[in-house]
This record gives structure tokens, C-alpha cells and sequence, in this order.
């Protein structure tokens, strides 16, 4: 590559008489260049060709710069009082100030940043959309979840990662989509129609938990059972030698029974 050719992901997007392009204006072609794989994609959604629309979204998004890291829950943030590093359990000599941004805070609240943000929220909510159409619901709970991280409220991300977690039956996948379906009932107005949804959902949903938390903890005292008796064979005893009963104070005894 020549000096004077500039390449914003895998694309030549232009020439500059210096070797290196401002950043600033790198991102701003990068951007460009998200838009027109946004607009691509976009028609192939158009036209339900699902696969062909997520590889020009995943496309648009590697000409984006990377989403800054997600700020940590409170209780392993780093104290900004004693300057403790929550994950290294040191003490930083340079503690922020309160109320002062870093650089790297600064320039990720930019109104261009703020545009990156923008668009890389919309291409993995439409990418979860072309993931649900595929019925693949790992994928979409996947890409999603990525939208979510830049901006947790955002109703169709949360709208999406809830039914391709419906769709994945678990109950801790179920329980994933009770907890984005109530968020969308805090945040949408009651008039909305996604209200709506969200509340109706909700009310088939919560039955349905309880049955998919009893199905999956039969099966996996089940498998525990198997374990169970594949090693008590070696003694000549199985688990049903063992027999549970409620003891009056909320627990349970073992008994072993030799003949049951």
C-alpha cells in the first residue's frame, strides 16, 4: 500500500498526501462506510435473505470502532475515595478526582463516538432480528445482549433477547426473558402497544416457568441419580438405599433403608 492510500476496515476509502489520517477523521469514513453496509443489509432483510444480511451488518460493524468497556456493577467499580482497585485489590496512586473525565471518557462521550454508539446498536439489534427469523436463539440473544451492553434500554434489543430466550426453554433462559419483559413494561408508556405485548407475555410466561423449572429439576436429579448409582453398584447399593424425609424444621434426614 502506498502512503497516500487509506483503508478503513478490509475497503480503500480515499487517498491523503500525509502517511497517517487524523483519527478523528479515520472514524468519520469508517462510519460512512457503516451506513452504506447498514443500507445493504437492510435490503437483503427486505428481500428475507436473513444470512446475507447479517454477513453486511457484521460487515458495517468492522468498519466501527470497538464499544468502550462496560462500566462494572458498584460493587466492583474501583473506589473513587480510597483509589482501591476492586480486581487487583491495590491501591492506585493517581486516584481520579471526582466529577473530572479521563480522555479515554471524554472521547467516548463525543458526539461522533456518540453517532459509532448509535449505529453499532441498531446493526446487532438487527442482526438478533435476522438470528430470530433463522431460529438461531443463541445467536440472537448473543447480539442483542451486545446492543444492550451500549444501551440497556433499548426496546427492540430488549424485545428480541427476550423471545429468542422463550425460544431456548430453559428455565434460566425463561426467567432471562421474564426479567426484559418487565423491563419493558418500566420503561415503555401503558399506551404503547409493546406494553402491551410485554404484559400479555408476561402473564403466559409465568406458569410456564414454574413447569419448565420442574421439568429441568427432575432431569437433572435424574442424571444426579444415575451418577448416584453408578458408583454406590461398586458397594452393591444403589441410591434408593436412601431415602429422604422431611425432618419438621424446614430440612430433610437420610435414612438408609437395606432393603428397598
Amino acid at each position: 500500500m502506498s502512503d497516500a492510500e487509506i483503508y478503513v476496515g478490509e475497503q480503500r476509502v480515499g487517498t491523503t498526501s500525509n502517511s497517517t489520517l487524523d483519527g478523528e477523521e479515520r472514524v468519520r469514513q469508517g462510519l460512512a462506510k457503516a451506513a452504506e453496509m447498514k443500507d445493504e443489509g437492510n435490503k437483503f432483510f427486505l428481500e428475507k435473505n436473513w444470512t446475507s444480511a447479517i454477513t453486511a451488518y457484521k460487515q458495517a460493524l468492522s468498519y466501527l470502532p470497538s464499544p468502550p468497556v462496560r462500566d462494572r456493577k458498584q460493587d466492583e467499580k474501583t473506589d473513587e475515595e480510597t483509589g482501591i482497585d476492586a480486581e487487583e485489590g491495590t491501591k492506585d496512586p493517581n486516584p481520579p478526582s471526582p466529577g473530572v473525565s479521563t480522555p479515554q471518557q471524554e472521547a467516548a462521550e463525543s458526539p461522533l463516538m456518540k453517532e459509532c454508539s448509535t449505529m453499532r446498536i441498531a446493526l446487532n439489534s438487527n442482526i438478533a432480528a435476522c438470528e430470530i427469523k433463522l431460529e438461531a436463539w443463541e445467536a440472537a440473544v448473543s447480539a442483542a445482549t451486545a446492543a444492550l451492553d451500549e444501551e440497556p434500554h433499548h426496546q427492540k434489543a430488549l424485545w428480541r433477547r427476550a423471545k429468542a430466550n422463550e425460544a431456548l426453554d430453559s428455565w434460566s433462559s425463561l426467567t432471562a426473558a421474564q426479567r426484559d419483559y418487565q423491563t419493558l413494561r418500566d420503561i415503555v408508556p401503558s399506551t404503547q402497544p409493546l406494553y402491551r405485548d410485554a404484559t400479555a407475555a408476561l402473564r403466559i410466561l409465568e406458569p410456564r416457568i414454574e413447569i419448565v423449572r420442574k421439568r429441568d429439576t427432575d432431569k437433572m436429579l435424574g442424571q444426579l441419580k444415575e451418577v448416584g448409582d453408578s458408583v454406590l453398584g461398586w458397594f452393591g447399593l444403589s441410591t434408593n438405599n436412601f431415602q429422604m424425609t422431611p425432618n419438621g424444621q424446614g430440612g430433610y434426614s437420610m435414612n438408609f433403608v437395606s432393603n428397598p
